[in-house]
């Protein structure tokens, strides 16, 4: 009896186990995984503890998006610094929900076709007009002028552009000098292209 209790409970801990990691029920502070906010959560937090913020524009037909998801936010070295240095926005450009910020109402606008095909205008707003997905966009602690950079990012790419902004050497140097300098720590002789 005694055997099948030890049995039982470490069944039911596996179990437990299991179901919570599943579920997405993760340690807050796993730096291997990016914290993930709202546009909206990320202005609240802004408020209280400003920091510059990443947006990750994607659509859910965008192959070359989930593609950099899995290559590129799920790397351990690229999470753990955006979660360090930045408030992290992922934002479907074709949401259809009004979003309000600074001072704006941004909402879906169709291209006037019957298929309902469009776009959030707070995506065109973020992309200065170009839109392109996957796009990412940097935004200061003001969350003012925005700097977008238009397709797929490399985990060695996104490490030079996290520090290129985050570590405000945009406000400094050139980003062409600046790619010629810095040597990503990810770099290990083999340079990767981008899309």
């Amino acid at each position: 009896m005694r055997k099948f209790t030890v049995m039982f409970l470490t069944f039911c801990c596996i179990t437990l186990m299991s179901y919570r990691l599943t579920n997405g029920d993760q340690p807050e502070s796993n730096p291997n995984t990016i914290k993930w906010v709202t546009l909206e959560e990320a202005i609240k937090l802004n408020q209280q503890q400003p920091k510059k913020i990443i947006v990750d524009l994607y659509t859910s037909w965008c192959t070359w998006c989930t593609k950099m998801d899995k290559a590129t936010f799920q790397h351990p070295a690229i999470a753990q610094y955006i979660n360090e240095n930045f408030y992290a926005v992922k934002l479907d450009a074709e949401t259809r929900n009004t979003i309000q910020f600074k001072n704006n109402s941004y909402a879906f606008r169709t291209d006037g076709g019957k298929d309902g095909v469009g776009v959030n205008e707070i995506a065109v707003y973020l992309t200065r007009g170009k839109l392109n997905y996957p796009s990412v966009i940097f935004l200061d602690e003001t969350m003012s002028n925005p700097q977008p950079v238009a397709g797929f990012q490399n985990p060695i790419r996104m490490d030079k552009l996290l520090r290129y902004f985050g570590e405000n050497h945009y406000r400094k140097v050139d980003w062409g000098l600046f790619n010629q300098i810095y040597k990503s720590p990810l770099e290990t002789g083999v340079r990767t292209t981008t899309h």
